[in-house]
């Protein structure tokens, strides 16, 4: 006979450490698709008459789409809508994907960023290097 428990064992990798637990995400509702195709302001376009539509950090900031969506705002960035201008209808939902290009700006070097050996290190090289000729 076997006891009930609201606790299941979790499943083990090989090395014997518990495994992570998946952690699903309800697909995106409607209302989030129908706002990326009202508020959508990058537009890419991918050939064969079909456009990927996502919404920018700038728009997801504006207080009137803060106020439409509530909590579901940080959402609507993650997603993004291909719709199919031929035949006017929606295509595919990407929910998750990151933009296809990121620019990210490195700062420009500075005197922090350079490695320094310390006295002691120079003088530890020294003696070590001068011990392998002899």
């Amino acid at each position: 006979m076997a006891a009930y428990s609201p606790y299941r064992a979790r499943p083990r990798h090989a090395s014997g450490r518990p495994k992570a637990p998946t952690r699903l995400r309800p697909p995106p509702t409607g209302d989030l698709i129908n706002a990326v195709l009202e508020y959508a302001d990058l537009r890419d376009d991918m050939g064969g008459g079909r456009v990927m539509l996502r919404v920018s950090p700038a728009r997801l900031a504006e207080p009137k789409v803060r106020k439409v969506l509530g909590t579901d705002t940080a959402r609507l960035g993650e997603m993004a809508v291909i719709w199919d201008e031929r035949d006017d209808c929606l295509f595919r939902v990407l929910d998750g994907a990151p933009p296809p290009l990121a620019v990210v700006e490195r700062p420009a070097p500075s005197e922090d960023d350079q490695f320094v050996l310390t006295p002691a290190a120079l003088d530890y090289l020294a003696r070590s290097q001068s011990r392998g000729r002899g």
